[in-house]
């Protein structure tokens, strides 16, 4: 008679550990797939970001000068551009420029300076203008002037970006022509 065959000691503790291997690979499979998704969706965001500080004016390059807004345009300049002597001229901190003119200088045309981030600044402005108005754009755009600019509704200012600078003139308080305006900020823009 032959001896029966021997079983191995231990034969089911060898399908317990299959069946922890096979776990413990679905969670290794399912943690790299986890990785790989929030990898994937970091640089989708970072594509879109970057293509929104693209759009927004981000990769414009930045200003390098000096900054000082009243060497920006000349007394005399402005002088001529508005009809009338300027009485004085008044430089606010490094990004304002007030000059005075009219009946002893009663009257004020303040151009306030963005140095850095204009162009991204000029964008929001628009855009929030835009949707004040119902989706209507209510600026007009100006030609020949630094690398954009606009007229603000109602003739109420000018907005000009050279760069990434952005001059904002308020004509509210000014009362002088948009023409002057528009002739005072591409000299400006010629200086930037």
């Amino acid at each position: 008679m032959t001896p029966a065959p021997v079983q191995a000691a231990g034969g089911g503790s060898n399908k317990a550990v299959k069946i922890i291997f096979a776990i413990l690979g679905v969670f290794v499979f399912l943690a790299l797939l986890a990785f790989g998704s929030c990898f994937y969706i970091g640089y989708r965001m970072k594509q879109k970001a970057s293509q929104i500080s693209h759009e927004m004016g981000g990769d414009v390059p930045r200003y390098t000068g000096k900054r000082t807004p009243c060497a920006m345009l000349s007394k005399e300049e402005v002088a001529q551009a508005i009809g009338q002597a300027v009485a004085s001229v008044e430089q606010i901190g490094e990004s304002s420029c007030q000059y005075h003119y009219g009946p002893g200088g009663s009257e004020t045309l303040p151009i306030q300076y963005t140095w850095e981030s204009g162009a991204m600044l000029l964008k929001l402005e628009h855009g929030a203008m835009k949707q004040v108005a119902a989706g209507m754009d209510t600026y007009t755009p100006l030609t020949g002037i630094g690398d954009e600019a606009y007229l603000e509704p109602g003739g109420s200012g000018l907005a000009m970006r050279k760069g990434d600078v952005m001059v904002h003139m308020d004509l509210r308080v000014s009362h002088i022509s948009t023409d002057a305006a528009e002739a005072m900020a591409k000299k400006i823009a010629g200086r930037l």
